[in-house]
């Protein structure tokens, strides 16, 4: 039997395919598709990165101008900010939409997820910007996206460990996936206050395998595409990545190095005409092909076909990824294998209908970046003859000094006679005024095509004076609509499938819990536990108008939510959150729950379950009673006091009478003086009674007072507090 041969049998049924015949399924395929070496669209493709870098026409003329426009190189350089603002700026490529109530936070966790892989674990931006760059020069761009195991090892040494130790950090490398190899031990014995213990040192090799998913732009040139691809490349029935690898990558692929070391050299041609022209210097060009006396560092051309071939013999094509190196297909299954899905993505700017193949910005501007060069050269070579008049003369001149044009050079004539016979200028026609008038003519029609002008890219200031902001903004908004219609439809046709295929790479491979940081928080993240979601909608970060154009309609919000809230009670917590969470993420910043606490989140409800105080008016009823209560105690206790002060008086008015009477039966002869001496004491008495009587009534109406005044203050705080504790209105503009 042939080696690498494919087998099944199903019941009566066998179904062969060798690797020579699987080779020209391949090859013929490769023959036939989009994207071949010297074909059409390679060709044209590297004539729009000639024109992209400003590299000459090749109908250039000795003596002449030569210069290059560089309209394509503008546009593509003015048209990528944008671009990738609009993707990036958010912080978060794409967002799944739950499918159900219960499907919100694990939505948004996927969500948060999903960009991290896309952004943090590889150069997500980078990926990005190379492949919208691609597309916009080259009809397509593309991204290529796998799961792929790196194995690292790593020998540590152990010194001093009891068994138990052992026992635990073998326990622990298991538990990791890790596989240890022991590579030495030895075994001591220490004196404890326990008394003597064995203690191990030991050598270990662990070898860990960890997986992630790799991201990385392809070059156009290195992928061929069916062409009966009519647009999405996970319907290609062939897609392939065709590039080079060094002999010692193949090996530490996995492939046997005898097969390895019998591959072919690739022979580099002079025919890798898109290659060459992505190249911005000549030096970057390969073109040495000599043996550089290193054979493991040869490289060989590795091809990673997606085809969709029946090799069950069940009349149905099934996609199997096949891997040719120097047009064979190494021994082992890792080389021809069934796959559920193309590791390729494609990205298009303008989409053709029903073809895979889009349109570029080169599409647009290649003959306007033409007839601009040609008028450009016709200006300054009419410049230069004007500067640098032509001469008739005879045979009298010295031809030296008219061939060198000097600043306050001298021209010689022999003779005699007058110089006006011998020498006359031919002066040139200047064209300035009617050449400038067309090239301002062909930008417009290159804004028209693009989107792209003075007032998108900020290179015009007097628009700013000529018009009112708003209608500056409108007219913004007009140039930018093709430009938005460019991101759409690379959002819709690469980046929403490069999300979904990571989202579908994470459910299949990674086996294992991962600990990452989303909006301030640490969450465990186990894709085991995600669901396929095959009717998933991604939402690409694509807004309508500018940031401050986003915060003036938020802001209308907020005043229709204030309208709502109280008459009709139609805004909640929850809608109050929400738009707050927009306002923030307009505002640039990318954790809302960092400046208030989520309805949904724990901590809000836990400080919700907590007993909640009384209603305003039922605490400031409660202080104005226990404030009549102190009032009317302090009356009580003033009356008290007066009424004791009354008996008081009252026992001396008696005494006095029963002594006064006393005095009168003891000593007749001084009656009259006692009498007088203890009326004028019970005068001065009464005297004092009565500034009592008075300063108790002052001090009763001053305790009244300020009663009344505790009372009015204790009801002011109450309100201020109840109005503290009420939920805040939304924000307003």
């Amino acid at each position: 039997m042939e080696s690498g041969a494919a087998i099944k049998h199903n019941g009566d049924r066998v179904s062969k395919h060798t690797n020579e015949e699987l080779v020209a399924i391949i090859q013929h395929h490769r023959a036939n598709s989009l994207g071949v070496e010297d074909g059409e669209l390679s060709n044209e493709r590297a004539v729009a990165l000639d024109r992209y870098h400003g590299r000459p026409y090749g109908n250039e003329m000795e003596g002449r101008s030569s210069i290059v426009s560089r309209d394509l190189s503008e546009a593509v350089d003015w048209a990528m900010p944008a671009i990738m603002r609009i993707f990036t700026q958010s912080g978060s490529i794409a967002e799944f939409d739950p499918v159900s109530a219960e499907d919100e936070k694990q939505a948004e966790i996927e969500t948060d997820y999903v960009n991290q892989v896309i952004m943090k674990d590889n150069a997500g931006w980078i990926v990005l910007h190379d492949a919208i760059k691609d597309t916009l020069l080259l009809k397509n761009g593309y991204v290529k996206h796998w799961w792929q195991e790196d194995e690292k090892i790593e020998e540590v040494k152990y010194q001093g460990l009891v068994i138990e130790e052992v026992q635990r950090l073998m326990a622990d490398l298991q538990q990791d996936g890790a596989e240890v190899e022991v590579k030495g031990q030895a075994e001591s014995v220490v004196m404890t206050e326990q008394g003597p213990i064995a203690v191990y040192d030991i050598e270990l090799k662990i070898k860990r395998k960890k997986g992630k998913v790799h991201l990385c732009a392809v070059p156009c040139e290195e992928v061929r595409v069916s062409k009966k691809c009519r647009g999405n490349l996970q319907e290609s029935p062939f897609t392939e990545h065709v590039t080079k690898k060094t002999r010692s990558d193949l090996i530490e692929m996995g492939m046997d190095r005898e097969f390895v070391e019998s591959l072919p050299a690739y022979a580099i041609t002079s025919t890798s005409t898109q290659q060459t022209s992505r190249d911005s210097v000549s030096d970057e060009t390969n073109t040495d092909g000599s043996d550089i006396g290193d054979r493991s560092m040869d490289e060989i051309e590795y091809c990673e076909a997606y085809i969709k071939v029946d090799c069950d013999d069940d009349g149905v094509a099934e996609l199997r990824r096949i891997v040719t190196v120097g047009n064979q297909i190494p021994d082992g299954d890792e080389w021809n294998t069934p796959i559920p899905e193309v590791a390729i993505t494609g990205f298009v700017a303008k989409r053709v209908p029903h073809r895979h193949v889009g349109e570029s910005l080169y599409d647009e501007l290649g003959d306007l970046q033409e007839i601009k060069t040609a008028l450009m050269r016709q200006l300054l070579d009419n410049i230069y003859l004007t500067n640098n008049n032509q001469w008739l003369v005879n045979e009298r001149v010295n031809l030296t000094d008219f061939m060198t044009s000097l600043p306050g050079g001298v021209k010689r004539i022999e003779g005699m006679e007058p110089v006006q016979g011998a020498v006359m200028a031919h002066n040139s026609q200047p064209i300035v005024g009617q050449i400038l008038p067309v090239v301002d003519y062909i930008d417009g029609i290159k804004e028209g095509r693009t989107g792209i002008n003075k007032a998108t890219t900020g290179l015009d200031p007097d628009i700013l004076k000529q018009t009112t902001k708003g209608a500056f903004m409108e007219n913004l908004n007009r140039a930018s609509q093709k430009v938005e219609m460019i991101t759409r439809l690379i959002a819709e046709t690469g980046v929403k499938e490069m999300v979904l295929r990571v989202h579908s790479l994470l459910l299949r491979y990674q086996d294992k819990q991962r600990i990452i940081r989303m909006k301030g928080k640490y969450v465990p993240v186990n894709p085991q536990e995600w669901q396929e979601r095959t009717d998933l909608t991604v939402k690409v970060g694509l807004g309508t108008g500018n940031e401050e154009d986003k915060q003036r309609k938020l802001m209308m919000i907020a005043d229709l939510q204030a309208k709502m809230l109280l008459p009709q009670g139609m805004v909640d917590a929850s809608h109050a959150f929400a738009l707050f969470d927009d306002v923030v993420k307009t505002l640039g910043f990318e954790s809302p729950d960092k400046y208030a606490m989520s309805p949904e989140s724990p901590e809000f409800k836990q400080k919700m379950s907590q007993p909640k105080p009384p209603p305003p008016e039922v605490m400031l009823e409660q202080m104005k009673l226990q404030a009549q209560g102190q009032l009317e105690q302090g009356k009580a206790q003033a009356q008290s006091e007066l009424e004791g002060l009354k008996a008081q008086a009252k026992q001396l008015e008696t005494r006095m009478q029963l002594e006064l009477q006393a005095a009168n039966d003891a000593r007749d002869a001084e009656r009259e003086t006692l009498k007088a001496g203890y009326e004028a004491q019970l005068k001065e008495q009464q005297m004092l009674l009565d500034r009592y009587k008075i300063d108790e009534d002052n001090k009763t109406k001053i305790n009244v007072a300020q009663i009344q005044a505790n009372v009015a203050l204790s009801g002011q705080q109450a309100a201020a507090e109840a109005k503290a504790q009420q939920p805040q209105q939304p924000m307003q503009q």
